[in-house]
């Protein structure tokens, strides 16, 4: 029987992938293809609800609108999605015993440097079903709560990632809370690092066309693995448990290039069509480097030195690095800020 790319990846190599958005129709068609878990966030849940009305407005209205404050009715909305998508992989989970199967639910991004309050928003969040990881920021303030979170157990997604600097924080942050969950005996929780591939490749191309480097599309395109491989092949001599997951796809590029490598993919209907269209040379590619000359291009780009190099970010930088700013913004006024007041006759003061 011959199999399909997405079928090879999951049968034939060590990579595996997710589904990315809370579609219910797009959902059952990515668990048909092979996912192993769903992807959510404030964006993508506010999308469903504008693209399955008649499936989610009964249940948005079932909630009420008798929420303390427009963050906890935002967090409802939230919920409502996340345990849907839990729910369709719960027997993956049951099945691996906890290594995939997850839903992910996203914190407020509003709270990026809000250590405390992540963390109780992050254990109300996995309270929800025991295959939600819960998803926060690689701030300095989120890297502070994934230690918390592996010591209690509660699976974690490291998102708004996009730098080697990033990634390494978020391993040894996970490594010292495992360390205390083994010591008080707790099962070490899934902990996952997201690699934001093609947002990295997208603010590069804005940099690089601001300074007039004239670096042609094909070597743009290689930033976002460039980064990916590396924290790769850092992790794996680290010995981390942390599970990188390549995000925010352009094309079935982001995956051939690192086929065959432990790593969770995050992949939207749009990028799946692409890859099955494109029906790849079913190779593994995650040992091949990024060609030395396209390596010393991009390092003419400032912003790619900082986001490539292990030290090239204090923590105390990660909240302020351009496409973590972008990411922010972008979850906040298309997401959580629409979820605070859908279908609900409370106003907000959130733009005055």
């Amino acid at each position: 029987m011959n199999m399909n790319y997405l079928e090879w990846i999951n049968q034939c190599t060590p990579t595996r992938w997710w589904h990315d958005s809370g579609n219910p129709d797009e959902i059952e068609l990515a668990l048909k293809r092979g996912a192993t878990g769903v992807t959510t966030n404030p964006v993508l849940t506010f999308r469903s609800f504008q693209s399955q009305p008649d499936f989610w407005n009964p249940k948005v209205l079932a909630l009420g609108d008798d929420f303390p404050t427009l963050e906890a009715h935002a967090e409802a909305l939230l919920k409502l999605v996340a345990t849907y998508a839990a729910d369709k992989v719960r027997d993956i989970y049951e099945k691996t015993n906890g290594a995939d199967g997850y839903a992910l639910g996203q914190l407020n991004p509003g709270r990026a440097g809000d250590a405390e309050g992540m963390l109780a928003q992050a254990r109300r969040v996995h309270s929800w079903a025991p295959n939600i990881a819960v998803k926060l920021p690689a701030t300095a303030a989120g890297i502070e709560v994934i230690e918390h979170l592996a010591e209690e157990g509660i699976p974690i997604c490291a998102t708004i990632n996009v730098s080697v600097a990033q990634a390494i924080a978020v391993a040894e942050a996970y490594a010292r809370g495992k360390e205390k969950a083994i010591a008080n005996g707790v099962k070490p929780p899934l902990c996952i690092v997201v690699q934001q591939v093609g947002r990295l490749d997208d603010y590069l191309r804005d940099v690089a066309q601001d300074m007039k480097l004239g670096l042609d599309e094909s070597v743009i395109t290689m930033a976002g693995l460039a980064v990916a491989k590396r924290t790769y092949h850092i992790l794996q001599e680290m010995k981390s448990d942390a599970i990188i997951m390549p995000a925010g796809l352009r094309g079935a590029y982001h995956l051939t290039e690192m086929a065959g490598g432990r790593l969770l993919y995050t992949i939207n209907t749009r990028v799946q069509d692409m890859i099955l269209e494109a029906d790849p040379p079913q190779v593994e590619k995650i040992a091949e480097p990024i060609p030395a000359e396209t390596l010393s291009q991009l390092q003419r780009i400032p912003e790619f030195v900082r986001a490539y190099e292990p030290d090239g970010m204090k923590p105390s930088e990660f909240i302020t690095y351009g496409v973590t700013q972008k990411l922010l913004s972008q979850f906040m006024e298309t997401g959580w800020a629409p979820l605070e007041t859908y279908m609900s006759k409370k106003k907000t003061s959130r733009w005055i």
